[in-house]
């Protein structure tokens, strides 16, 4: 069985090399026909941030409120004792990657609307900043912890990290080496978290 992180890192290098292919690394312009997803309809909100949020309201519910997010748990906590108790968790994961790609395409949609163009460069490098929101918000990259509310809130998090960095002026190297120390720090933390709570069953 092949990880499913890297295979993910895999995947996403494959279709980042097929859009530059397609589309010869240019950035098309579509003007303002989905503008309208990024413009504020009041206190400053736009529908985006109101689609977002309710996206993520609706997935801590699921993972905390159904036997569907009891099994993902169980899945990311232990596969081989979800498979000996007679559930296969092939279904599963098959659906959640499915729903990743979803998602996925509902924010390139929101950063379309954003640019009010479509760039293949677009999002490149979000991945390590992605890691870092997940691991800051408390998911276990060893699996069997996390919380989609929590996840917001590390994104949260790094995004005040960043426009603090703009603020002060930070070069892109120095963004980078930071971005990149908290997910060293955010991941040694989540490894003594794990071993504690070994350690104590």
């Amino acid at each position: 069985r092949i990880p499913s992180f890297i295979v993910s890192l895999g995947v996403l290098e494959m279709a980042r090399g097929l859009a530059y292919q397609m589309t010869g690394s240019r950035t098309a312009y579509i003007g303002d026909s989905f503008a309208w997803l990024s413009n504020p309809i009041a206190f400053g909100i736009s529908p985006s941030f109101i689609i977002a949020f309710v996206i993520i309201i609706v997935a801590q519910a699921a993972l905390t409120r159904t036997v569907f997010g009891r099994y993902l748990i169980g899945i990311g906590t232990n596969e081989e004792a979800v498979r000996l108790a007679g559930i296969n968790p092939k279904p599963y994961k098959i659906l959640v990657f499915s729903l990743m790609g979803l998602l996925a395409g509902i924010a390139a949609l929101f950063q379309i609307s954003r640019l009010e163009a479509a760039d293949p460069n677009a999002g490149s490098g979000l991945e390590l900043q992605v890691i870092a929101a997940v691991v800051i918000g408390g998911t276990s990259l060893m699996g069997g912890r996390g919380s989609v509310i929590s996840t917001f809130f590390g994104v949260l998090i790094i995004s005040v990290l960043a426009a603090g960095l703009a603020q002060i002026g930070a070069t892109e190297p120095t963004k980078r080496i930071i971005t990149g120390a908290v997910i060293v720090v955010a991941v040694v933390l989540d490894t003594y978290r794990s071993q504690r709570a070994s350690r104590r069953t």
